[in-house]
């Protein structure tokens, strides 16, 4: 087990996280999470996570005098990797992804036998107030980091937003045949939005209940769980995740046989919250405004798919937090080689959640992805450091 503070560029930070097979890079700025990596089949060290030719060094946009290039919107400067989002996934205001979060303690622990980091980021933002602690967890034997996010109003009117996690995925991971998997049972795309210029290749504002078959602008349907050839096409699809304790989406790549999952936890009681959508974002060489092309209307540099959940639609603010009210949400991403041809060649029919992990199934063909589905170790851990960081360090 390895936990230790890098230097990535000028201002900014980051810390790497490791149980020998696993590793795992989040920066300070936004906290992101650059980095999640594992071996495949063949040895070599591969990560599923975009980070997008245009993503800047500096210190932020602001400050780079090609600022304009990036719309002066920190969200682009720093676009890429697995973030979380809040109160919005815009940068009108003081967001969990576009500011500089502070690294408050890391360490190891006994019972679990892992690598912990608590960090947290603050808003004074008027009619913005409010702070964020995250916990982050490795453990041995598991190709998984868990997450648990701490949201406090800060001010003294009622809080609103829209909590969102997104993991932006590329090649090796995302390649032609690709396949996307989830519990979510209902669809519905979305428009491109005004400030993106893109053209969807699916039906806007249309509900359809399996994901292979989403009909087409054109006429027909599409299987939109395949990642195609490239279509030169923009979607943002958002699914209702089902009732299950947990929720879960993933993509694998069946050549190379490697699984990225990101799934979360249902609330247990009025102090959590959990997040009843998924997100999928599909682009197809698709985003032709500047920085995802050269310069607006150029030619799309960029090919990317983006797994997520979201508390409610894209705009939205759903989400209530009273003065001085607290609540956490645990959630947990898994990258992993999968040990069995045929089912990651062919695809799974089910992934039944065992206490163990996530066990895939294609008839009598079956793998364990190993994971704590239930945040057990997280929970303990989180509840820990979260007191700690509201009684001025002192334990529980």
């Amino acid at each position: 087990m390895d936990i230790r503070r890098l230097s990535l560029w000028e201002g900014r930070d980051a810390t790497y996280m490791s149980n020998g097979s696993f590793f795992v890079v989040t920066e300070d700025q936004g906290e992101i999470t650059l980095e999640l990596s594992v071996r495949n089949g063949q040895g070599a060290r591969v990560s599923p996570l975009c980070l997008p030719y245009f993503r800047g060094t500096g210190s932020g946009v602001m400050s780079d005098e090609n600022g304009e290039w990036w719309r002066m919107r920190q969200g682009l400067y720093q676009a890429g990797g697995m973030y979380f989002s809040f109160p919005s996934s815009k940068d009108d205001h003081i967001t969990t992804s576009n500011t500089y979060w502070s690294v408050k303690r890391y360490g190891t622990e006994d019972e679990f036998g892992g690598v912990w980091k608590y960090s947290e980021m603050k808003s004074r933002e008027e009619g913005n107030r409010y702070k964020v602690g995250k916990v982050d967890l490795v453990i041995p034997g598991h190709n998984v980091i868990y997450m648990a996010y701490s949201i406090t109003n800060l001010g003294d009117t009622i809080l609103r937003g829209n909590p969102q996690w997104t993991a932006v995925l590329s090649s090796p991971l995302v390649e032609k045949g690709t396949y996307i998997n989830t519990n979510a049972k209902k669809f519905n795309v979305f428009p491109v939005a005004f400030r993106e210029s893109g053209v969807n290749r699916f039906v806007p504002n249309t509900v359809f209940s399996d994901l292979r078959k989403a009909p087409l602008l054109k006429g027909g349907t599409a299987d939109a769980s395949i990642v195609p050839s490239p279509t030169g096409t923009y979607d943002y699809i958002i699914g209702r995740l089902s009732d299950d304790p947990i929720s879960w989406i993933s993509a694998t790549n069946p050549n190379d046989q490697m699984t990225f999952m990101l799934y979360t936890q249902k609330e247990q009681n009025s102090d959590e919250f959990s997040m009843p959508f998924c997100t999928i974002g599909q682009n197809w060489y698709g985003r032709m405004d500047a920085p995802w092309a050269l310069f607006d209307g150029a030619t799309p540099q960029v090919k990317s798919l983006s797994l997520g959940f979201t508390y409610g639609e894209s705009g939205s603010s759903n989400f209530a937090l009273n003065p001085g009210e607290t609540k956490t949400c645990y959630m947990a991403a898994l990258f992993s080689y999968i040990d069995n041809q045929r089912l990651a060649s062919l695809g799974f029919f089910s992934n039944e959640t065992k206490p163990e992990g996530f066990m895939l199934k294609r008839t009598k063909s079956t793998f364990l992805c190993e994971a704590d589905t239930a945040f057990k170790a997280l929970r303990k851990v989180s509840k820990r450091l979260f007191f700690r960081a509201q009684n001025g360090g002192e334990d529980q």
